[in-house]
């Protein structure tokens, strides 16, 4: 468009502005794009300086790691391991001693003597059955994200649901209904993940101690509080990744079966039925037809018949 001149107040002459060719890149898109090549960069910068993460799978740290935590390493360098240090290592040979593949454990160095180093998992009963050297340690432990390995974990596949919904919801007609629509759709989709993970609920029985009074050593390796239930009705709550023993009915030794409960205080119970409820709530809300004039907001004249006098 060229410039001119237009008429002012008092006939004036004001030059008239010329609009920028092109379009303007919104600022949140900029920032947006700033962002994310500064994580990249950092990122790069910890994984080229020797920095790593592992996803924990097992509950044998208790409390101190427990499943679905996200534990960072940095090399060992010229830090002297000692006894204490939470380090993450490839044993010299597979658990059992047999020739499968080498898989890294995260446990607690409980001695050191002559090069050889002797780990234990903070949860589990006995020392590991191997020893290693330093050669065999990945990293050592410097920080640990609970509940961060649950999330890579989940990610993938919630990214995948959110963007069939996001397709499927595409063709509705309205944006209201479409974001109502998505809404729903993105919520079924998680709790379709969550109820496949199970991040948040679950245990583990590492044991059955038989006797007078048999008891189940349990793990708790869900998020959430929970409590474990035996087959008599005994039970005991647990915290993400805490060890505990269940009372089992006299004559149990074998295998059995301990339920797992959530367990949560009054306000937990309120926070999770808002949490649940919200994006139900607002589906609703935003699905609901809007008024204007006395009429659905959006309705042409043309659509409207007119009133006919008896």
């Amino acid at each position: 468009m060229t410039g001119g001149l237009v008429a002012g107040v008092g006939g004036t002459a004001v030059p008239r502005r010329r609009r920028a060719p092109g379009r303007a890149v919104p600022v949140r898109v900029v920032v947006t794009i700033a962002a994310v090549l500064l994580v990249l960069l950092v990122v790069g910068a910890a994984m080229a300086a020797g920095v790593r993460t592992f996803d924990v799978r097992t509950p044998s740290m208790g409390r101190t790691a427990p499943v679905g935590s996200l534990v960072v390493t940095v090399p060992p360098g010229q830090h002297r391991l000692a006894v204490g240090d939470v380090v993450t290592f490839v044993p010299p040979v597979a658990a059992g001693g047999g020739t499968a593949a080498r898989l890294p454990y995260t446990h607690r160095i409980t001695a050191v003597a002559d090069g050889a180093i002797t780990t234990k998992g903070d949860a589990n009963g006995a020392a590991d059955a191997w020893t290693i050297t330093r050669g065999d340690v990945v990293g050592r432990v410097v920080a640990v994200l609970p509940g961060a390995g649950w999330v890579l974990r989940m990610l993938p596949w919630a990214v995948g649901g959110v963007g069939v919904v996001w397709l499927l919801t595409g063709f509705l007609p309205g944006r209201a209904g479409r974001t109502a629509a998505r809404l729903v759709g993105v919520s079924v989709v998680l709790a379709v993940v969550v109820a496949v993970f199970r991040p948040f609920v679950a245990l583990v029985v590492t044991g059955v101690e038989a006797g007078a009074r048999p008891v189940a050593d349990v793990v708790s390796t869900g998020l959430l509080p929970v409590r474990a239930v035996g087959p008599a009705g005994a039970s005991e709550r647990l915290v993400s990744g805490a060890v505990g023993q269940v009372p089992l009915p006299p004559g149990t030794d074998g295998a059995v079966a301990i339920a797992a409960r959530l367990d949560l205080t009054p306000a937990g119970w309120v926070a999770l039925v808002v949490l649940c409820g919200v994006p139900l709530v607002v589906g609703v809300l935003l699905a609901r037809p809007r008024y204007r004039g006395g009429r659905p907001a959006g309705t042409r004249d043309e659509d409207v018949e007119p009133a006919v006098a008896s």
